[in-house]
């Protein structure tokens, strides 16, 4: 995976299920939940995989359960229930911030 790619993860409703997808310039790929189906703002296990699945897909590593703790509480949980746009720029920017906090 090239974590330098400029790639959009796309949340969003399908018949009422939640749905991301990382968006990049010449592909689309839907992301899948290991264990819960993807929210954001509702379930904080659910919120929590997937700030584990975005932060892991982001950076090309996968974070420890406080940093994706962290990002579900600080990013996901004000994200708009209908749906989310976010930049792999701006998450690991946020994750450059925190860990070296």
């Amino acid at each position: 995976m090239d974590t330098h790619e400029t790639r959009i993860y796309v949340g969003r409703l399908e018949e009422g299920r939640p749905e991301v997808y990382a968006v990049g310039s010449i592909s689309v790929e839907r992301l899948h939940p290991a264990a819960h189906a993807f929210e954001w703002g509702t379930d904080p296990a659910a919120a929590h995989e997937l700030a584990q699945v975005l932060l892991t897909e982001a950076s090309g590593s996968e974070p420890p359960a406080d940093i994706c703790r962290r990002f579900s509480q600080q990013i996901l949980s004000r994200v708009p229930q209908d749906g989310f746009a976010l930049q792999r720029e701006t998450i690991n920017a946020w994750l450059r911030r925190v860990v070296t906090v």
